[in-house]
């Protein structure tokens, strides 16, 4: 059953680079904002305390999720020279070809799929 897909990335920031990470993730949005029209949520937040940043999307599909990848590869591929990923859980019911895509990034990934409930998100068109 394909559908929406929900990401939750947590993160590590690394010390010192609070600031830096703060910076580029409003570039982020402001990126994604403008040229990812089919995204349903985009928002990041961040424990100033704890230096943990949280991000959530929600996608109406999983090419949705793909496109993002694709789109903000220059922005992903910055942020780690700040970031450590600690989990990714994903929620939904992705491909198996889309699994074994995320599982080869070696980070900690869980793929939860629905059991009840339902969303009164509208997609937006593509």
């Amino acid at each position: 059953m394909a559908g929406p897909i929900v990401f939750v990335c947590t993160h590590h920031i690394h010390e010192g680079k609070l600031d830096i990470a703060k910076e580029a993730s409003r570039e982020l949005v402001l990126f994604v904002q403008k040229n990812h029209p089919r995204v349903l949520h985009f928002e990041i937040y961040v424990d100033d305390a704890t230096g943990v940043m949280t991000v959530i999307q929600v996608h109406p599909d999983e090419d949705s999720l793909m496109l993002h990848i694709q789109l903000a590869a220059d922005h992903l591929e910055r942020a780690y020279g700040f970031l450590d990923t600690q989990i990714v859980r994903l929620f939904g019911t992705p491909s198996d070809t889309f699994r074994q895509m995320v599982m080869g990034g070696g980070q900690n990934v869980s793929f939860e799929s629905p059991l009840a409930g339902f969303s009164r998100l509208l997609p937006v068109a593509a």
